[in-house]
C-alpha cells in the first residue's frame, strides 16, 4: 500500500514536471510574440504613440519614454512631431525638464496638432516651440485685445514738457482713463517664404482729471523667410497718431530684419527702419517734419506667447526742417514674460532707457533729455476662459539738462485690464 501511494505521487510529480517543461517553450513563444507585437506597434509613429499612451496610463512612464525614444530613432522626420511632443510631455511628467526643452527645440510646430501641443504644455507648464524652416510653420494669425482702466499721477505734463520758471509751480493733477488696445499679426506661405502683416492700435481717454486723450495706430506688411539658421523680413510700415481728438502725426517708410539662431530657442536679430514723419501744425518757424533712422540689435530667447524674453540696444537719428527739433539718441530695452504656475498665471516685465540729444543751434538753448520707463504686470486666467485679468504698475521719468530750462517729470501709473488672447 505504501509502495503504491509513493508510486502514485511520483507519477503525479513527473507529470507536473513534464507539463512545466512542456510549458517553457510555450512561454518563450508568448514572450517572443509580445516582443513581436511591440516591434509591430512601434513600426509606425501612430502605433508607437498608442503603445506609449497605454504604458503611461498603466503608470509605466519610463517604459513609455523608451517606446517613444525607439520610435523617434526610427522615424526622425517631421511626421513624428506628435510623437516627439508626447515624448516631451512624458519627460516633464518624469521631471526631466532639461531634456524636455531640448526635444521641444527639435519640433516642427507646423506638422504638430493643436491637441498635442496643448497636452505637452499642460504637462510642462510652458513650452517654447521654435519657428520651422517650412513655410507652413510661418502661417497663422495671433493677437490680443485688451480693455481696462489706468490711473496716472502728474497728468498735466505727461504729453509736453513744462518750463522751469522762477516762482511758478508746475501743476500736478492725477487722472483716471479708459485704455483699450488691439494687436493682430498674420502670416501666410508664399513660395519658400511667407507674407506677413500686422495691425495694432491703442486709445487712452480721460474720464477724470486732465485731458490725456490720444490714439495710436500702426500697419505693417512685407515678405520674409525663416530657415533653421538665418531668417529675414523686409516690408513697409505706416503709423498714425491723434492727440486731443485731432490728427497729430503720420509716419511711413520701410523696415527690415536679419536674424540668426543663437541656441536651441534663441535668436540674434539686426533690425532697421527708415521712415518719413509729417506733423500737423508745422510752420516755417516750428517744423518737425523729417526723416527718422533707427537701427537696433537684440537677443531673443524662448519667444512664445506664454514665455520669453528680449534685450536690445538701438541707435536713432531724426532730421527736421527746423534743425533744433532734430536729434540723435540711443536706447536700451528689455522685456520678459514668465509663467508662474501651470494654471496660467504669469508675470510680464519691461523697461526702457532712451537718451535724446537735440541738435544745437546758435542762440537757442541746448536740450538733452533721458527718458525712463518701467512696467511690471501680473496676470491670471479667468477660470477656463481665454481671458486674463491683468494688473500692472509703471513708472515714467524724464530728466533734462539745466540749459534746457525744463522741469524734470515723473509719474506713477496703475492699470487693471481684461486681456483676450487668440490664435496659434
Amino acid at each position: 500500500m505504501h509502495n503504491m501511494r509513493m508510486s502514485r505521487m511520483l507519477t503525479i510529480g513527473m507529470a507536473g514536471a513534464a507539463m512545466a517543461l512542456g510549458a517553457l517553450p510555450a512561454m518563450a513563444q508568448d514572450a517572443a510574440a509580445d516582443i513581436d507585437r511591440m516591434i509591430d506597434a512601434t513600426a509606425s509613429p501612430d502605433g508607437a504613440l498608442k503603445l506609449a499612451r497605454t504604458q503611461a496610463d498603466q503608470g509605466d512612464l519610463t517604459g513609455a519614454a523608451a517606446t517613444l525614444e525607439r520610435a523617434l530613432l526610427a522615424h526622425p522626420d517631421t511626421g513624428s512631431a506628435d510623437v516627439r511632443l508626447y515624448y516631451v510631455a512624458v519627460l516633464c511628467r518624469l521631471d526631466d525638464h532639461g531634456r524636455a526643452r531640448i526635444e521641444a527645440s527639435r519640433i516642427d510646430s507646423s506638422s504638430a496638432s493643436t491637441a498635442a501641443i496643448g497636452e505637452a504644455r499642460t504637462a510642462c507648464g510652458s513650452l517654447d516651440l521654435p519657428a520651422s524652416g517650412g513655410a507652413a510653420a510661418n502661417s497663422g494669425v495671433i493677437g490680443n485685445v485688451a480693455l481696462g482702466f489706468a490711473y496716472d499721477t502728474d497728468n498735466s505734463a505727461a504729453l509736453s514738457p513744462a518750463f522751469a520758471l522762477p516762482g511758478i509751480a508746475v501743476p500736478s493733477n492725477d487722472g483716471l482713463s479708459i485704455v483699450a488696445s488691439a494687436q493682430v499679426d498674420a502670416r501666410t506661405p508664399v513660395g519658400s517664404g511667407y507674407a506677413y502683416g500686422g495691425l495694432s492700435g491703442m486709445t487712452k481717454n480721460a474720464i477724470g482729471g486732465p485731458n490725456l486723450d490720444y490714439q495710436l495706430g500702426s500697419l505693417r506688411a512685407g515678405f520674409g523667410a525663416q530657415g533653421s539658421g538665418v531668417g529675414f523680413e523686409l516690408g513697409g510700415v505706416l503709423r498714425h497718431g491723434r492727440l486731443f481728438g485731432h490728427p497729430f502725426y503720420s509716419e511711413y517708410g520701410g523696415q527690415g530684419e536679419l536674424s540668426t539662431a543663437a541656441g536651441d530657442s534663441a535668436r540674434v536679430a539686426l533690425r532697421g527702419e527708415v521712415t518719413h514723419q509729417d506733423y500737423v501744425g508745422s510752420n516755417a518757424f516750428f517744423d518737425r517734419d523729417g526723416t527718422r533712422f533707427d537701427l537696433a540689435v537684440e537677443y531673443r530667447a524662448g519667444v512664445a506667447r506664454d514665455h520669453g524674453w528680449v534685450i536690445g540696444a538701438a541707435f536713432e537719428d531724426k532730421t527736421a526742417r527746423t534743425r533744433n527739433l532734430g536729434y540723435q539718441g540711443w536706447r536700451l530695452y528689455a522685456a520678459a514674460r514668465l509663467p508662474l504656475n501651470q494654471a496660467g498665471t504669469y508675470s510680464a516685465l519691461s523697461a526702457t532707457v532712451r537718451h535724446v540729444d537735440y541738435r544745437n543751434v546758435a542762440l537757442i538753448s541746448d536740450r538733452v533729455e533721458t527718458r525712463w520707463f518701467a512696467r511690471a504686470a501680473l496676470g491670471t486666467p479667468l477660470g477656463s476662459s481665454p481671458v486674463d485679468l491683468e494688473g500692472a504698475v509703471s513708472y515714467t521719468h524724464r530728466s533734462y539738462n539745466a540749459a534746457s530750462l525744463l522741469h524734470d517729470y515723473g509719474s506713477f501709473g496703475a492699470e487693471l485690464r481684461l486681456v483676450l488672447n487668440f490664435g496659434r
